[in-house]
């Protein structure tokens, strides 16, 4: 955990993303998604935001869900999207946050902005 002086004075976000088909690995990714990832953190910067940490997630077939301390194959979500990966974010209010939320690029999905829990 970063020390008092180091944390930045904006508050944090996270920014779910969901696609109907999640690559095994970049090399698989559109070309065009994979740019426009590429150019994500100075269009962020330029916002006057700071991606802090992000993760792309690989298919849900290769995981488990877990409810109930019941433990199923792949994703419970329903619908043909899945979980594909987060970012989070610091922006300067919420409506920043989904600002940025909007320039994430997705290939046939959607992506979900939410205020982290603080302390």
């Amino acid at each position: 955990m970063p020390s008092p002086e180091n944390q930045s004075p904006l508050p944090q976000f996270i920014i779910l993303v969901y696609e109907r088909d999640v690559p095994d690995s970049a090399a698989a990714a559109s070309p065009t998604v994979l740019e426009a990832y590429m150019r994500l953190p100075d269009k962020i910067a330029e916002t006057g935001g700071r991606i802090v940490a992000g993760h792309a997630a690989r298919n849900a077939s290769t995981g488990v869900s877990i409810r109930d301390n019941v433990v199923s194959s792949g994703s419970l979500l329903e619908g043909a999207q899945t979980f594909a990966g987060y970012f989070i974010v610091e922006a300067s209010d919420f409506d920043h946050a989904v600002w940025i939320g909007r320039l994430i690029p997705t290939g046939d999905g959607w992506v979900e902005v939410r205020p982290l829990v603080t302390t």
